[in-house]
């Protein structure tokens, strides 16, 4: 959820166990909320880089441009939307993190920022109504949502001990109750099913936090997770109902839990979501560890930030490498196949489409003068064109760069347009090779590198190679009306049905010119029938049977609980 600074040791340390088990019902409240466990050690701590300069570009060599359209805090670093230009033109927009983002413009040039408009008051309170929440609304949903103050209560009666620490606990304060709002949505806030209610107030907690975080006052997020804080608010402002569930949740959790453990906190957060669902998942401690630290940088509210952008490619793909015997080679991702090995062509990039016909697969591939229609057949091979005029990219001379103290020199291919008469006839699928794996993938080659350097082999903890023989896959999100939702990429499919979740594999086929998925689910698989209209259609009701990530033992591992849960398939829509 919103930018947070992280001081000191994160997680479920001995000093916040004993203070869980000999605490009041009530102080086992608080402290239950304040670990918001992230199972990480820490941040590493950096010199901080110069501030963003906004609507300002940055020029740079080869006729680069970055402008720094907007930044949010996040954390101690800032969440920043970038526009890349090359000659004028538009290259991407891209979102990273401000401290990632000054290795790339380093030797940069840029304009002085433009003159700051007139400095504020001390503690601006940010743009809100004066009423509480629940005094213009009759009804909320839920209606517990009535008791959290607004905006201009909490700078009203939050009061600190100096003008900077009434600042800071005022700046917490719309943390922490923004946060609050999350937790008691429970599971809804990871399937993205908050209702109106809850998005509107968390909106108005977060868009007063960046407001005032930015202000003069140059208030630090310092009381966030402190128990004693957390139950200066919930004495400051009438929340009943609130600490009533809190109440009855803690205990609960305290009741479950065996001997020995510690449970884990309600949280937001989306590194602290993402680490315990990939533990759920089956990733180990370490693996999950990356997850966190990758997914966290993605969301500042602990919302579903991929529903402002709309699916990329969904449905039928096809994966892996082909070959014919002139030497052209196909190499099939998602998002298309590179064409190569035909006279002086090295590389081609060209959408496709593929859809079964038959027995078959019929592939259409961009390309100019004229499309190329090639067919997989049941075989496994391609079926193309004897000869047919291929557009690519061939080198053109290279740029040299020259070191001028050691005098080395590195060469980097110049690329142009190129056509070539290609011949192709049958292309036989190649070997199996290692599918992208998302987070897991790349955290993997992170530790082996590490155990290299350090003279060791690779990580016990990294996940053993999965190889996928060439052929057509599934990519994209689909979602039941029934409350089933499977996220397919190359190498598995990952099921979601309310609080259960597991990751399994699944085969592809084509059963009477209809793409037939079928998703290993224990022992009754889910077979899935995929429509030319782009709907996915299933008959019965599964049960999936996951894992919770409850709690931590002793030793630090993980506690995990088993769950079920019952969907309907029916019609399957891509979701977010």
């Amino acid at each position: 959820m919103y930018g947070r600074r992280v001081a000191g040791t994160v997680g479920l340390n001995g000093a916040f166990r004993a203070e869980v088990a000999g605490a009041s019902a009530s102080g086992r409240t608080f402290a239950v909320l304040a670990g918001l466990t992230t199972l990480l050690a820490g941040e590493a701590t950096a010199q901080a880089p110069a501030p963003p300069v906004l609507n300002s570009p940055y020029v740079c060599a080869n006729g680069l441009t970055y402008t720094v359209t907007t930044c949010k805090p996040y954390r101690a670093d800032q969440w920043c939307e970038t526009v890349e230009k090359q000659n004028g033109n538009l290259v991407t927009t891209m979102d990273s993190a401000w401290s990632q983002m000054t290795g790339r413009l380093k030797g940069c040039t840029v304009a002085a920022a433009p003159a700051a408009p007139a400095t504020p008051a001390a503690n601006p309170a940010p743009a809100s109504s004066s009423q509480p929440f629940g005094a213009a609304q009759q009804a909320f949903n839920p209606p517990y949502l009535r008791e959290f103050p607004t905006v201009d209560q909490i700078m009203a009666e939050v009061k600190g001990s100096s003008a900077q620490d009434t600042a800071n606990r005022q700046l917490s304060a719309l943390h922490e109750l923004g946060q609050l709002v999350g937790v008691l949505a429970g599971p809804r806030l990871q399937a993205n099913q908050m209702t109106p209610d809850e998005v509107r107030i968390l909106t108005t907690y977060f868009n007063a936090y960046t407001n005032f975080a930015k202000s003069a006052a140059n208030p630090q997020d310092s009381y966030l997770n402190q128990p004693n804080f957390i139950a200066t608010l919930f004495s400051t402002f009438s929340m009943p109902t609130v600490q009533q569930i809190l109440t009855a949740a803690s205990n609960q959790m305290q009741a479950q839990q065996p001997p020995g453990t510690t449970p884990l906190a309600p949280t937001t957060d989306p590194g602290t979501l993402a680490a315990r669902r990939c533990v759920e998942l089956g990733g180990s401690m370490t693996q999950c560890t990356g997850t966190a630290l990758s997914v966290g940088m993605k969301s500042l509210i602990g919302l579903n930030t991929d529903a402002l952008t709309g699916p990329g490619v969904t449905g039928l793909v096809m994966f892996g490498t082909y070959n014919a015997a002139s030497g052209v080679h196909f190499a099939f991702g998602d998002g298309g196949v590179d064409i190569s090995g035909c006279g002086l062509m090295v590389r081609g990039g060209h959408n496709y489409v593929v859809q079964p016909s038959g027995s078959q697969y019929q592939i259409k591939i961009d390309n100019q003068p004229a499309p190329l229609l090639v067919t997989l057949g049941a075989d496994g091979k391609i079926s193309a064109p004897a000869v047919q005029q291929i557009t690519g990219q061939k080198i053109v001379g290279y740029f040299v760069e020259t070191n001028l103290k050691t005098g080395a020199s590195t060469r980097t291919p110049n690329y142009g347009p190129d056509t070539e008469t290609c011949k192709v006839g049958t292309l036989t699928p190649g070997p199996a090779t290692e599918p992208d794996q998302g987070l897991m993938a790349d955290l993997s080659g992170a530790l082996d590198m590490v155990g290299s350097l350090f003279g060791g082999g690779s990580s016990s903890s990294a996940p053993k190679p999965f190889l996928l023989a060439p052929g057509p896959r599934v990519v994209g999100t689909y979602a039941s009306p029934g409350g089933l939702k499977i996220q397919f990429q190359d190498a598995n499919a990952v099921i979601d049905c309310a609080q259960a979740h597991v990751m399994a594999e699944y085969d592809v086929s084509n059963r009477g010119g209809v793409a037939t998925i079928a998703v290993k689910n224990g022992s009754v698989p889910l077979s899935l029938a995929l429509q030319s209209n782009g709907m996915m259609t299933g008959v019965g009701s599964p049960t999936i049977n996951g894992k919770l990530m409850t709690a931590m033992d002793r030793d630090g591992n993980p506690v995990l609980a088993p769950t079920s849960a019952t969907c309907t398939l029916g019609t399957l829509t891509v979701s977010k």
